[in-house]
């Protein structure tokens, strides 16, 4: 069975662009999340906890050897479902998401930290659906398996 490449932004793209808009909205709508600004730590701390999940996942990839790239699913070898995979199909996505939500409290802005919903919305409708369509082809009933027991965030 031929597979489909999936053609579009690459993810890290993706959360780059709302990483951005986030930006663009604290500077545009300036509605402070705290009376004062936080303390740098925590955001900063969110940052670096989504960036070790992502690292881990990424390791995890290599380990396995099989690819880490979300737009070429055709050259997956191997189903992964362990370490973080046994709690989320996305771990990585979820990487991202904790990485926007230390920007968002760095930015100390609500509409910034709201658009993270825009950011899981977009992921769950233009990459995660096209994903897993095509890991259910390639990795058949062993992924309709892993997808009834791990779910797609947490």
């Amino acid at each position: 069975m031929k597979h489909q490449r999936i053609r579009l932004i690459p993810p890290a793209l993706v959360m780059v662009v709302f990483a951005i808009a986030m930006w663009f909205l604290a500077i545009s709508f300036p509605v402070s999340l705290f009376e004062s600004e936080p303390p740098i730590l925590f955001p900063l701390l969110m940052i670096a906890i989504g960036l070790l999940v992502i690292v881990l996942c990424a390791v995890t990839f290599i380990r396995k050897k099989t690819t880490l790239n979300p737009l070429k699913p055709e050259l997956a070898t191997i189903l992964i479902s362990s370490g973080l995979y046994q709690y989320s199909r996305n771990p990585i996505y979820l990487g991202f998401v904790i990485i926007l939500a230390g920007w968002g409290m760095y930015l100390n802005n609500i509409p910034a930290l709201l658009l993270i919903a825009g950011f899981i919305f977009y992921m769950d409708q233009f990459q995660i659906e096209l994903e897993e369509k095509l890991l259910s082809q390639i990795f058949g009933d062993q992924f309709e398996i892993y997808k009834r027991n791990v779910r797609r965030w947490l």
